[in-house]
């Protein structure tokens, strides 16, 4: 029986040191600072880091039916004063937007199936978009009817952005199993124009492999 005993004490021992030294993870993060998308966490004994990648793309036909300027004559309605010109703008018929994040974790206390930290996070939003442009110019047909009469032709342009985020902040992950766990993080998030987010929450669910 002691013979038996032995091979088992060592089995679960092995077991538990190999879910205790699980440090890297994969999965998804959602946050301001720390990025949108998959995520690659490593969680040591005293640091960790995580780098997390979003992106989005898609592209649709334009359609010119889009553009409801006309040069039908229309009446003029009582007191009524005309806009000299206006433009029209399609949807983006060419759109991107990515993301990428870093952020850098402080343990702060571990518990059986929890971890609180600190941390500090980075990241960079991206976005473009080219869309259609058409002018129209107001064109007075009679003393009662006017229209809007295209000027010139279309012009495709495109529009990009780019928001830039940093972040600090407490956070706890839970274990819900040997391999999975869950992380809960309150950051006070600062924009690269300035304005300030107080408490804004964001996650991620890991996958720990090894």
């Amino acid at each position: 029986m002691k013979k038996l005993l032995l091979p088992l004490m060592l089995i679960s021992s092995f077991a538990f040191s190999q879910y205790s030294d699980l440090t890297q993870g994969l999965g998804f993060a959602a946050g301001m600072p720390s990025g949108l998308g998959f995520s690659y966490r490593q969680m040591g004994e005293n640091h960790g880091f995580q780098v997390t990648v979003g992106a989005l793309a898609y592209d649709y036909n334009y359609e010119s039916d889009y553009f409801y300027g006309d040069e039908t004559p229309r009446p003029i309605p009582i007191d009524w004063i005309p806009d000299p010109n206006y433009t029209q703008r399609s949807d983006g018929n060419d759109y991107f937007w990515g993301n990428i994040g870093l952020t850098y974790y402080k343990p702060l206390h571990r518990a059986d199936k929890s971890l609180f930290y600190g941390f500090a996070a980075a990241s960079a939003y991206y976005t473009s978009e080219k869309y259609t442009e058409r002018r129209y110019i107001y064109f007075q047909e009679s003393e009662t009817t006017y229209s809007y009469r295209q000027d010139g032709s279309d012009k495709e342009l495109r529009e990009t952005e780019l928001d830039l985020f940093f972040g600090i902040g407490l956070g706890l992950t839970y274990n819900i199993t040997n391999n999975i766990r869950f992380s809960l993080e309150l950051p006070l998030t600062v924009s690269n124009e300035g304005q300030i987010w107080m408490i804004i929450p964001q996650g991620a669910l890991h996958y720990y492999f090894k």
